[in-house]
């Protein structure tokens, strides 16, 4: 078996389209916090693609957390969650509001990728670990039944079969 230096987080299957989807969320985080002191070109290239993840995965990633999530967690949890969904929106507004201007503005984007990473660090260090921790068995695998569903439906998983 490999070492790791952060070895993974062990998640419920329930949760895990959830974490798959931090992936990419984790991506777009570190190449908009690069793109800081960047050249205009590869700037612009970096909020194309952020662009087309939002739209894809990360949006509806948000929508999905918004949607299952509530019912599973605490109030203080919940409102966190929200409150970092709608920062994490508003940065995302400013910055594709200006994505066809000839040069972004560098710091917006780190501020962008930094916000992003740390919510999703926030969700797989201590929000699913809490969920996983603090419901039933039961909860688990009704969560786990609509996560499948979702699953099912990512850009990721867009042309393979799904097993029955």
């Amino acid at each position: 078996m490999p070492e790791y230096v952060n070895p993974p987080l062990p998640r419920h299957e329930a949760l895990a389209p959830f974490s798959r989807d931090h992936y990419a969320g984790l991506v777009q985080a570190k190449h908009l916090k690069e793109a800081r002191d960047a050249d205009s070109a590869s700037q612009r290239q970096v909020v194309a693609d952020f662009a087309e993840a939002w739209q894809r995965e990360i949006q509806p990633h948000f929508n999905d957390e918004e949607l299952l999530l509530p019912e599973l967690i605490s109030v203080a949890d919940h409102r966190r969650l929200l409150d970092e969904h709608d920062r994490i929106s508003e940065i995302v507004d400013r910055v594709l509001d200006k994505r066809h201007d000839d040069k972004p503005d560098g710091q917006k984007l780190h501020e962008l990728g930094t916000a992003l990473e740390a919510h999703i660090r926030w969700e797989e260090r201590e929000l699913f670990p809490r969920i996983q921790r603090s419901i039933t068995a039961q909860r688990l695998a009704d969560l786990e039944s609509r996560t499948r569903r979702i699953e099912a439906q990512r850009p990721r998983n867009a042309c393979r079969v799904q097993a029955r």
